[in-house]
């Protein structure tokens, strides 16, 4: 290791072009080299409002956050990291002792003859050398090992050249393999430091689609939403996690390299730096076009899965009115600019390569055209062992320096990703709980409507001004036209929507004030689209619940709901998976299993929204038997359209462009109700 280490002490040759140790000349080499990165990736991009930039910086400490909760795979990838550019940078110090000494012609005074006499000899020198300071680790710089190393030149000088060619190859060759196991160990740490924070950040955003209120679905597309936790959080890795593990590599691997170069020979290090900033500026230009279209790329992405998505969900209504080729069209205009987009981006993100291209051979020409007149002239003392050295440390960093200019034209494309997933992370549902929640376990007495309204758009109200009171175990339905709101009211009142003014209370209790979990287990709900997953018969009816259930607990709520009937005829009966939507079950049978899942936590209040408007007459009459069945001893709210399942209600609620116009049972309602009347002979005496 020692003969490895001490030419970084004395490699300097050139007493016209070179310096003594880091002198002047060094320091400005390094602190010009420095000032270029941090320009081309602090002052080149878009200069932003503070907020913003503030804003940015936050989203991306959220991402980090996450990565360093693996903070042990992360030290060990930095550990490994730091010893593959360590190994790299002395694996090219070994061309000095191959050029000057394994392949320099007339050697004379010849002692060591073997390689065992040569590691004999090399032993001594070091032991000797420890001697004077007690042990290498108390060396603090690399100029004490300047003696050292003259002696081990000597030693060089009086070892055969073959014996020493065959040393250097074998050094070669450990450090090689060093080198690569170093890399790979480095992989594998942050592999699975990447892969484990894609995994929390996928969970995190899900997370917080499932907590978002109805609202937020109103106003987003599924597409979209689907666009930003895959593609987005997919561009966000490998950009912000992938790409800055790989710069800090590249980072340490420059510097390694750096540092040799300017043992080497400063001041050729610093005329062959002098091409950097003007790459740094094409690249700049080049990260505000890239970012521009990177944007646009991923609107336009989300707005080709929106329409797929919805496409493909009403393809029987696609199909029924023949519109395959119209939506083909549509779809081809989406994608047609979607791919002059990502072509554009691709030829301003392909530019890269090139420039750096041109900037690695510039650099190349100018060093080994002041390199080649150094070595040529005997007063400057740069030896070909030296000048191959530096060509090598030098065309070293040219690879990682591009590598950290791509990071630079990638980061910029992924910025817009990163603004699109943070807009989920911190995205608060409008539904919460409130500081101190009240919990509650049972419904008591009654649902109150206190001067309850409500809109969606500020200039339209939906509700307005609505006082009612539902008392326990009574059957209450609600009444009217389309857009009256009585779909409103059922969503009200198990809070997927805040009412606006107000309020809604349950045994007196503001529902707002009620831990939301409590108050979701009081509600059974069925809605008139039979919403099933692609989950087994027993999966769906106990998504019911929250609550262990037995399989006999399952089988009864499908007794009641009159499904345990045609479940015992499926194939696998109660461990039947279903196909997507429930396809392979009739319109009725959807709705009956349905009914079963709403039932089978024993909620006290059922919720009815259109359940049987989608029904034939055969399929209304067996839902309707089993809603009678399900309803039993409970309180249930009915919204519908066919006053035919409400005739037997408790109480009627009639809604008409969101004010109550009528309340009481059906004869009374006939004699009180006008609007109640017109809808009962449209629909009996039709």
């Amino acid at each position: 290791m020692t003969i490895l280490c001490a030419p970084l002490a004395q490699l300097d040759r050139a007493s016209d072009y070179g310096s003594e140790g880091l002198g002047f000349e060094s320091l400005r080499a390094c602190h010009f080299l420095l000032a270029s990165i941090c320009w081309l990736f602090l002052y080149v991009p878009n200069m932003k409002s503070e907020n913003q930039s503030l804003s940015k910086w936050s989203n991306l400490i959220q991402i980090y956050r996450m990565m360093f909760k693996y903070w042990f795979h992360m030290i060990m990838g930095l550990i490994t990291m730091f010893c593959f550019a360590i190994f790299s940078g002395i694996s090219i110090t070994l061309m000095i002792p191959l050029f000057d000494y394994v392949f320099k012609p007339g050697k004379t005074g010849i002692i060591y003859q073997h390689y065992d006499q040569f590691l004999i000899a090399c032993g001594k020198a070091v032991t000797d050398f420890t001697a004077q300071y007690g042990s290498l680790f108390s060396i603090r710089s690399l100029d004490a090992f300047t003696p050292l190393w003259t002696d081990i030149q000597q030693i060089m000088l009086k070892t055969d050249s073959l014996s020493l060619l065959y040393m250097l190859c074998v050094l070669i060759f450990v450090l090689m393999l060093l080198k690569n196991i170093s890399y790979f160990a480095n992989r594998m740490f942050f592999v699975y430091l990447r892969g484990n924070t894609i995994r929390d950040v996928r969970n995190y955003m899900f997370d917080r689609y499932l907590n978002q209120s109805l609202e937020f679905y109103n106003q987003n597309q599924v597409g979209d939403s689907i666009v930003r936790m895959v593609n987005d959080v997919e561009n966000v890795s490998n950009q912000f996690i992938n790409s800055l593990l790989n710069s800090i590599r590249d980072i340490i691997t420059i510097l390694v390299y750096m540092r040799i170069a300017l043992y080497l020979n400063s001041r050729l290090f610093l005329m062959s730096a002098l091409v950097l900033p003007v790459f740094s500026v094409t690249v700049g230009v080049l990260g505000k076009k890239i970012k521009k279209y990177s944007k646009r790329i991923q609107e336009q992405l989300s707005t080709m899965f929106s329409n797929v998505e919805e496409v493909l969900n009403s393809m029987k209504i696609v199909k029924a009115f023949r519109r395959e080729d119209q939506e083909f069209r549509v779809f081809q205009a989406i994608n047609s600019k979607h791919l002059k987009m990502w072509q554009r981006s691709q030829i301003y993100a392909s530019l890269n390569v090139p420039i750096s291209e041109i900037n690695s051979t510039i650099t190349g020409i100018v060093v080994i055209i002041i390199g080649g007149a150094m070595i040529v002239d005997p007063k400057s003392g740069f030896s070909l062992g030296s000048f191959t050295t530096f060509l090598f440390a030098l065309f070293s960093m040219l690879a990682p320096l591009k590598s950290l200019t791509q990071m630079y034209t990638d980061v910029k494309k992924a910025v817009v990703s990163l603004d699109r997933i943070s807009l989920v992370m911190n995205q608060q549902s409008t539904i919460q709980d409130t500081e101190n929640p009240v919990s509650k376990k049972s419904f008591d007495r009654s649902i109150d409507f206190e001067h309850v309204g409500f809109y969606y758009k500020q200039d339209k109200p939906i509700l307005k001004d609505i006082n009612l009171q539902i008392p326990k175990g009574q059957k209450i339905a609600f009444v009217g036209s389309s857009g009256g709101g009585k779909t409103t009211v059922a969503n009200l009142i198990n809070r997927m929507y805040d009412v606006k003014s107000g309020a809604i209370k349950i045994d007196g209790i503001d529902i707002r004030d009620i831990l939301l979990d409590d108050l979701r287990r009081l509600f059974g709900i069925v809605t008139q689209e039979s919403i099933l997953f692609t989950k087994s018969v027993r999966e769906n009816i106990a998504y019911g619940t929250w609550d262990d259930v037995s399989d006999e607990q399952i089988a009864a709520a499908a007794r009641i709901a009159h499904a345990d009937e045609f479940i015992q005829q499926l194939p696998n009966k109660y461990d039947q998976i279903l196909d997507t939507k429930g396809a392979n079950l009739s319109g009725g049978q959807r709705q009956r299993l349905c009914i079963a899942r709403a039932i089978v936590g024993n909620p006290p209040i059922l919720i009815f929204d259109e359940a049987t408007s989608a029904l034939d007459t055969e399929s209304e009459r067996n839902v309707q038997e089993a809603i009678n069945a399900a309803t039993r001893n409970r309180t249930v709210i009915i919204i519908a359209h066919r006053l035919s399942t409400v005739l037997s209600s408790d109480c009627i609620v009639v809604l008409e462009r969101g004010e109550i116009v009528g309340i009481g049972k059906h004869e009374e309602l006939l004699q009180t109700c006008e609007r109640y009347r017109f809808l009962n002979n449209l629909q009996f005496e039709a």
